[in-house]
């Protein structure tokens, strides 16, 4: 049975696709749909084999989301985005304390170079993050839940599964750390780029958001039409990341990378001004982000590949054991002191001795 909608929301339309010649990078394409047939899954495993310890940017298709379907949730990001101020600043995230739950304003004035973007982080549909929210999102809490549940058990799960078989370990391993009911957060966030003048991006080096890698688990990026989004190669080289409309892109992030000795990369990424035929529109995003528990401890798992590979001694990055929920918070906290000024340069250490990298 389908959720209930309130259909009181303009049809969402995707802006037009840029006529520019660019230099997009080649992704592979994961077919999840193949995983329910054993020989497909070890298909998907060679193909996972052959790339993704050089880059982790990939492309999700078979995914079972129509276009319809993510199309209204980019119609619910847009409603949100035209409240009023006062009222998106009712619900903001408490990014102090390393908590991404509810809105984060538009960075303005000096520090406008630094911060670019609003977003709205819905996190999980559980007892541990009941908390207030507009009521545009009351008025579609069901479909919304449907949309994130999906994602959590249709995408994040099969993928999960697919990594411990690539990893020859046991399937539900990473799935029994990544439980949607456990304590710890996973949100659907909704996001938007303000346009800015030619002038205004010069100064921030036409940069939108700095080279970064993610500090969870997986990243999904729904189809987005205004290109900005650039993945780093092995090499050192940006490159455009296409989005295919039938496609969820897929970044591996820090605690994937943590979790598998390094195997798994998480992948250093930015977004620039869009091409000068697109610069005018906002630049909506639709983006989901998985994490492991809060308990879980950022170490290698026991894995006969890593240990062929020689990559299956624990960690010395730590000085000491972190948890997903440690590492995720002291990321939030350190980049709020950035973004809203009370560092005026990026800080260097993250938790226990483990630095941050910089690529911009």
């Amino acid at each position: 049975m389908s959720p209930s909608r309130i259909e009181t929301l303009p049809q969402y339309e995707y802006p037009g696709e840029t006529k520019e010649q660019l230099d997009y990078a080649e992704l592979e394409a994961l077919d999840i749909s193949k995983l329910s047939d054993e020989q497909g899954k070890k298909a998907l495993a060679v193909q996972v084999l052959r790339f993704i310890n050089k880059n982790g940017f990939f492309y999700v298709t078979g995914h079972g989301f129509s276009d319809e379907e993510v199309r209204r949730q980019y119609a619910l990001c847009k409603a949100f985005f035209e409240l009023p101020l006062e009222e998106k600043l009712r619900y903001s995230c408490d990014t102090a304390k390393g908590d991404f739950r509810g809105y984060k304003p538009q960075s303005t004035g000096e520090l406008a170079g630094r911060d670019n973007d609003e977003r709205y982080n819905i996190p999980k549909f559980t007892p541990e993050h009941e908390r207030p929210h507009p009521q545009l999102i009351w008025d579609h809490w069901d479909e919304i839940k449907d949309f994130s549940l999906r994602i959590h058990n249709d995408v994040l799960v099969p993928l999960l599964r697919l990594f411990a078989y690539v990893l020859e370990i046991d399937e539900e391993y990473l799935i029994e750390r990544h439980r949607y009911d456990a304590e710890g957060l996973e949100y659907l966030r909704y996001m938007k780029y303000h346009p800015r003048s030619r002038e205004a991006d010069a100064q921030a080096g036409n940069i939108w958001a700095k080279g970064h890698t993610d500090y969870n688990t997986l990243t999904f990026l729904f189809h987005q039409p205004i290109a900005g989004l650039q993945v780093q190669t092995p090499e050192g080289k940006w490159q455009y990341v296409k989005s295919p409309r039938d496609a969820i892109i897929v970044n591996i992030a820090d605690a994937l990378e943590f979790l598998s000795g390094g195997y798994l990369k998480s992948t250093v990424h930015r977004v620039v001004r869009p091409p000068e035929d697109q610069t005018g529109e906002p630049r909506l995003s639709l983006i989901y982000f998985a994490r492991p528990e809060a308990n879980i401890i950022l170490k290698p798992v026991s894995s006969p590949l890593l240990q062929r590979l020689g990559l299956d001694a624990e960690t010395d990055q730590f000085s000491h054991d972190v948890t997903a929920e440690e590492w995720a918070r002291a990321r939030i906290a350190k980049d709020h002191r950035f973004r809203t000024g009370l560092v005026n340069q990026p800080e260097k250490e993250i938790i226990a001795g483990v630095s941050q990298k910089y690529y911009d």
